[in-house]
């Protein structure tokens, strides 16, 4: 039997910089992610105060090259 599928071409993912989100404000952070083209999660269930809660600390580092659409972990300040 003879395949007639069509040939599946994988697109090559396109990579994105991880931005600098520590000492950024919680709800700021998120939005820095996306635009970077990644999404920040947060590792600490903590309430975001308003936005006021700051980020202490990411993974991965800023500036390493991920895959767009990547999850950056971040933990929000109590």
């Amino acid at each position: 039997m003879i395949d007639v599928s069509p040939a599946v071409t994988a697109e090559p993912v396109r990579k994105v910089r991880v931005p600098e989100l520590v000492g950024v404000p919680a709800t700021d952070a998120h939005d820095r992610a996306l635009d970077a083209g990644v999404l920040a999660v947060a590792e600490n269930a903590t309430h975001t105060a308003g936005g006021r809660s700051l980020i202490h600390r990411q993974d991965p580092d800023p500036g390493a090259e991920v895959d767009h659409g990547a999850i950056v972990r971040i933990w929000i300040s109590a």
